[in-house]
């Protein structure tokens, strides 16, 4: 699988059909991802041309029903590594900025590409540490391909969501490669670079 449908599906997850499972199966990280889901999909069905035409308005969907739920922070470290420790404070905060807006442009464009694609949800199964939490699902393809997919939740003041996981690969390990190549040829302010010009072309 491609890294461009590996990102496409990773934004459609927060825009696809949710087939929850019954109440006495849910958990408060599930009802969230489900919720979300299912409300951004209402937008994407009903305001399907203003989504593909109108940025501002698609901008305006992905800060209600997205960002809320998606723990930048915690994604930001773990996508840059070991290196995190190398960051001085400021550039840590430029970081999460800057891979925010690379993550949320990914969504963005993903979602005037929708086309039907939609999502099953698994029973919710309880982890080991009761703050964090799986949400299990199977990605359906308009073509008719399935993908399993994971969301992976941590409680931080509520349950947001770290990483995905699609067909087995993480969202952020896929980040991460790429990331400590960047760090390698010019350290942390030229990952920055790289993150700034690739916003720049969004």
């Amino acid at each position: 699988m491609t890294i461009k449908i590996r990102q496409f599906i990773a934004a459609c997850l927060l825009s696809a059909f949710a087939f929850g499972a019954s109440a006495a199966d849910t958990h408060p990280a599930q009802d969230m991802v489900v919720t979300s889901t299912t409300e951004l999909l209402g937008v994407l069905k009903d305001e399907g041309d203003r989504v593909k035409n109108d940025k501002a308005f698609l901008d305006e969907q992905i800060s209600k029903y997205v960002v809320p739920y998606v723990d930048f922070d915690t994604m930001t470290k773990l996508a840059v590594g070991k290196s995190w420790r190398q960051a001085d404070e400021s550039q840590r905060v430029e970081l999460v900025s800057e891979f925010k807006s690379l993550l949320l442009n990914t969504y963005t464009n993903a979602l005037t590409e929708y086309s039907g694609e939609s999502i099953e949800f698994e029973n919710f199964k309880p982890e080991r540490r009761d703050d964090r939490a799986v949400v299990r699902s199977t990605f359906k393809q308009s073509n008719g391909n399935t993908v399993p997919v994971l969301y992976k939740l941590r409680e931080k003041e509520g349950w947001l969501i770290y990483d995905i996981e699609v067909d087995q690969i993480s969202l952020v390990t896929s980040y991460r490669t790429a990331f400590s190549s960047e760090i390698e040829k010019g350290g942390i302010d030229g990952l920055l670079q790289t993150m700034k010009d690739k916003n720049a072309k969004s």
